[in-house]
């Protein structure tokens, strides 16, 4: 009994991080997958945003991690932000450097 319990509880908590990610993606975030995001200073960076698991970040909720920024070099408060909010320079920018 108690083991099925358990998967019970591993299927609600998969099927929960599958529906986040699925409403960040409906909502335009590129999540899951290589996101586009803003530290707490303003530098603009591309990082892997899986919900659910992070090797690299501190999760904060789902919109916010505490991660490395690697423009600024620094720690800080990250988020995501929708690629279709950005300007053509940001944009530009943002795909011209390699994933960090």
């Amino acid at each position: 009994m108690g083991v099925w319990i358990g998967v019970f509880v591993l299927v609600v908590v998969v099927v929960g991080f599958a529906v986040v990610n699925l409403v960040m993606r409906r909502q335009g975030f590129s999540i899951p997958g290589t996101t586009p995001v803003r530290c707490s200073k303003g530098h603009l960076f591309l990082t892997t945003w899986v919900e659910g698991g992070s090797l690299t970040a501190v999760r904060l909720g789902t919109r916010t991690r505490y991660q490395r920024c690697p423009v600024g070099d620094h720690w800080a408060i990250i988020h995501p932000v929708k690629e279709a909010d950005l300007s053509d320079e940001e944009r530009h920018a943002l795909h011209s450097t390699e994933e960090r």
